[in-house]
């Protein structure tokens, strides 16, 4: 018999996680994971927990026993896997991310720009303060991490503890189904060569055996509409970018465009209202419509199927975000990079290389600079660390427009606090 691995999800009284339990469940077979959620919401976590019971049971392939606890050291305690999805400020803090930089003339997003930096603030000193639990009481486990934004908080992780990370995000698999889509190719037939950074990846290579494809996605970009980058501009750059390359490539039509509409946060906040009252008054066997309608596409695209392959010891490869280490010569060895990495024997190896052209790997190295100085800045409470980060974000134009965002998200100067000791992790394996 297998033995039972321990599944920890940090944020497991989220209301999308009994998807995640179910798709682990439907999708296993030759792993028996023991799941622990992890929440401060008593009430909340036990609904989660009985609603993926249901959902788990009417599931014929895997074997997922869950339970709950509160107490973190005791939650991480032994655990083989651990699942980070804390929202740290819950959707509060994420509207706040999403409306404030719109005074500054800048889209409000809680990944990229200034409030990708606003949400990095709040966010990594939980996680550090989670993660030095996970090094006392679970040295061995590997961490996935879906909080956002996802690289900060990873290079965070990394350059402060010795937890072994890795970052997941379904945004490159659904880049993937979508040319594969436009192509009339299933996705396994193509070989996609790609590079970058969270919500920063760009495709530069797309093959069908040795028929390079690329041409003929670049020749139809106007039937990506989802990308949000102007056809024309997809063309020019030779190149496929995230969806989030909009945020940069348009401040100005975005802004126009969510002119007096609900942010998203808000969105999810009515939702999140829904799904509550939904699992407060559902009963075994009823479906959940808010949590059907809620989705949680990360889960399947590339948070099951990771755990699966590092559990199950599969040779897969899936796109992820890593150390870059010496994979792209052109950006510090520490930074995050996120690219194709070939999962063999329960480890990650070494990311596949790509070739971007010299103007864009010019905007990834800002990139990467900014997401540096924006951790650092955070876990050593210096502004003037803070400051720069700000200058070098992609989507900020001034100085003055620097300044006047730092004071709204770090008003007033810690003078008294100590500085932390930098303290480095392992590479990454």
């Amino acid at each position: 018999m297998s033995k039972r691995l321990k599944l920890v999800v940090l944020g497991g009284s989220s209301l999308a996680t009994p998807l995640l339990l179910e798709g682990l469940a439907r999708g296993g077979g030759r792993c028996p994971f023991d799941a622990v959620l992890y929440g401060r919401d008593e009430e909340r976590l036990d609904l989660v927990r009985r609603v993926s019971d249901d959902l788990i049971g009417r599931q014929t392939g895997g074997d997922v026993r869950v339970s709950c606890e509160q107490n973190l050291a005791q939650a991480v305690r032994g655990a083989d896997f651990i699942v980070n999805q804390m929202r740290i400020g819950g959707l509060e803090g994420r509207l706040f991310d999403e409306t404030f930089p719109r005074a500054f003339g800048i889209p409000g997003e809680e990944t990229v720009g200034p409030g990708g930096f606003s949400n990095t603030l709040r966010g990594v000193p939980v996680v550090l303060e989670a993660c030095r639990q996970i090094e006392a009481h679970a040295p061995g486990a590997i961490l996935l991490n879906l909080t956002n934004p996802s690289s900060l908080i990873q290079y965070a992780i990394r350059r402060y503890t010795r937890v072994n990370v890795l970052g997941t995000c379904d945004s490159p698999v659904a880049l993937m189904n979508m040319i594969s889509g436009l192509l009339g190719v299933l996705r396994q037939d193509l070989t996609f060569d790609l590079a970058g950074m969270h919500h920063f990846t760009w495709i530069v290579g797309v093959r069908q055996g040795r028929r390079d494809r690329l041409p003929d996605v670049l020749a139809r970009a106007d039937e990506m509409p989802k990308l949000g980058t102007d056809p024309d501009l997809i063309r020019l750059l030779g190149a496929i970018p995230s969806p989030y390359y909009r945020y940069l490539a348009h401040p100005d039509r975005i802004l126009a465009m969510t002119e007096g509409r609900p942010a998203r946060a808000q969105e999810l906040m009515a939702l999140q209202d829904r799904m509550l009252h939904d699992f407060r008054h559902w009963k075994p066997g009823q479906a959940i419509p808010a949590l059907a309608q809620r989705g949680a596409v990360w889960y399947q695209e590339i948070v099951i199927p990771t755990l699966l392959a590092l559990g199950e010891k599969q040779t897969v490869e899936l796109v992820l975000s890593v150390d870059n280490a010496e994979t792209l010569p052109w950006l510090p060895s520490e930074a995050i990079i996120e690219a194709p990495v070939l999962l063999h024997g329960g480890q990650a190896g070494k990311p596949r290389v790509a070739e971007l052209p010299a103007d864009i790997r010019s905007l990834v190295q800002r990139n990467a600079a900014y997401e540096m100085l924006a951790v650092q800045a955070v876990v050593e409470r210096d502004r003037d660390l803070a400051l720069r980060a700000l200058l070098s974000n992609l989507m900020v134009r001034s100085y003055d427009q620097a300044k006047g965002l730092l004071d709204a998200v770090w008003p007033v100067p810690d003078k008294t606090a100590v500085r932390v000791v930098k303290r480095r992790g392992p590479k990454a394996r």
